[in-house]
């Protein structure tokens, strides 16, 4: 092989060496880069949903406890509960 073969063969290599780094480059991208970004992506968004689901159900139960809390401090609902509470077993007997 003298050095008229070798330029050739290397002027190939030199001319395609830019797309086969893009290509190596793309790869890592997609094996090491995106298919792990995607994963995490849904897996936050399915805690997401899970958390938007469970602070719903926070703010009725925190509703339902201040409704209940107003409701105490009423005296008129104070006195309701106390004759309830005194005639309840004069109704069961009955």
């Amino acid at each position: 092989m003298d050095t008229s073969d070798r330029i050739p063969a290397l002027s190939r290599l030199l001319h395609w060496t830019p797309v086969a780094v893009c290509m190596v480059l793309f790869a890592q991208i997609s094996f090491l880069g995106l298919r792990p970004a995607v994963c995490e992506s849904r897996r936050l968004a399915e805690a997401q949903a899970m958390m938007e689901a469970r602070h719903a159900r926070d703010l009725a139960l925190r509703d339902a406890i201040a409704t209940s809390l107003r409701a105490r401090s009423d005296p008129i609902y104070v006195e309701r509960q106390r004759r309830m509470r005194l005639h309840a077993p004069l109704l069961a007997q009955k």
